[in-house]
């Protein structure tokens, strides 16, 4: 999450290994909390008093909110189909998004080894097919920014983050409670 905090192994206090961030000392830290503690607050407040929690009638009370939605022809199946839908799009999204991007050549950087050291150069590439003088076959070449020309080229993938994987995690929740609780 954060990279560039680190922690001072003398003291045990986190100190910032970039340039003009300064340690956060621990009152900032109790005032962050605070307010996000805040945030939550203001949005359940209102939630609670339209009655999304069951504790007071309101329009999103769930009895109301289960007799307008079987009153508009919702079943239980077509909810299940919702959330079974949801659960499928939150677990695949990065996985076509990462096909599509490898089939189109995107996210892919030079491998060439550069320095002493021998690191990949990293600079992004672009994809150029020709066809051989020598076989006559279709050969796939990669040339960076840097004027490198490899036959291979290293693919970045997109990774899910925590709402990606809280979404299927909750989308699979409601599956279970309109399969099993409903």
């Amino acid at each position: 999450m954060n990279h560039h905090i680190q922690r001072d192994h003398n003291l045990g206090h986190k100190v910032s290994s970039m340039p003009g961030h300064a340690p956060q000392s621990y009152f900032r830290r109790r005032l962050r909390s605070l307010g996000y503690s805040m945030i939550v607050m203001g949005i359940c407040f209102p939630l609670y008093y339209l009655g999304l929690f069951g504790g007071v009638e309101g329009p999103l009370n769930p009895e109301q909110l289960g007799t307008s939605l079987s009153s508009m022809g919702v079943s239980k199946v077509h909810m299940l189909v919702f959330f079974v839908s949801l659960l499928i799009f939150a677990t695949t999204w990065n996985w076509i998004y990462n096909l599509v991007s490898l089939l189109i050549g995107a996210r892919l950087t030079c491998t060439k080894k550069v320095g002493k050291t021998g690191a990949p150069c990293g600079a992004p590439v672009r994809r150029k097919r020709f066809v051989s003088r020598k076989t006559g076959t279709e050969v796939t070449q990669y040339l960076c920014e840097r004027g490198h020309r490899c036959p291979e080229a290293h693919f970045h993938p997109v990774r899910k983050g925590s709402v990606s994987h809280c979404l299927w995690m909750i989308s699979l929740a409601f599956c279970f409670i309109v399969l099993f609780l409903s």
